[in-house]
């Protein structure tokens, strides 16, 4: 059930930012305020960390598996990918929410500079969006869970290898630019 859960949260945080990166991209104005299509700043937040939180849950569930599978002859192979410090999944995450975690301003516009990064965003959200599917297209039982786990961070991989982008290194994704704090 619990699995069933996640699965269902992390597609939903997928889908849901695909819009609001759409909506923010045309519209060019992050609303914030509570009115029909506002709180996207904090809808992109929170969807951020629930997506941080489902990773890293089962990242540490596969390492806890892995360990009490090393007394058997042959161990059974990783549940998902293996925790290490080069996953680039959770701190993509991390730095996407950074972005958006000050919620002190009701609106604001969208910067040329802002605009590149909500682009570079929705590419990517678009890729992990193509791995889940919508509600309607695909559906997603509990064996496939791991298997698209470890897809998310191989697509995250792969886009970063395509834009030759040095993600420890680039300013772009190093440094998550948050207009508020200006």
């Amino acid at each position: 059930m619990n699995v069933r859960q996640d699965i269902v949260d992390m597609k939903s945080a997928i889908i849901n930012n695909d819009i609001l990166f759409n909506r923010i991209l045309t519209n060019e104005i992050i609303t914030n305020e509570m009115v029909e299509d506002g709180e996207q700043a904090s809808q992109l937040y929170y969807n951020f960390t629930d997506m941080t939180q489902i990773i890293d849950k089962y990242n540490l569930m596969n390492l806890s598996f892995s360990e009490e599978a090393n007394w058997l002859l042959q161990p059974a192979a990783l549940f998902t990918n293996d925790l290490g410090q080069d996953d680039i999944l959770p701190p993509t995450l991390h730095r996407m929410r950074m972005t958006f975690e000050r919620l002190d301003i009701n609106s604001y516009p969208v910067t040329a500079e802002l605009k590149a990064r909500i682009e570079e965003y929705r590419q990517l959200n678009h890729r992990w969006l193509n791995i889940v599917g919508d509600f309607e297209s695909k559906e997603i039982n509990e064996n496939d869970w791991p298997q698209i786990l470890n897809d998310l961070e191989q697509v995250t991989r792969a886009y970063f290898s395509e834009k030759k982008v040095n993600f420890v290194d680039d300013d772009f994704w190093r440094d998550a630019l948050n207009p508020r704090y200006e």
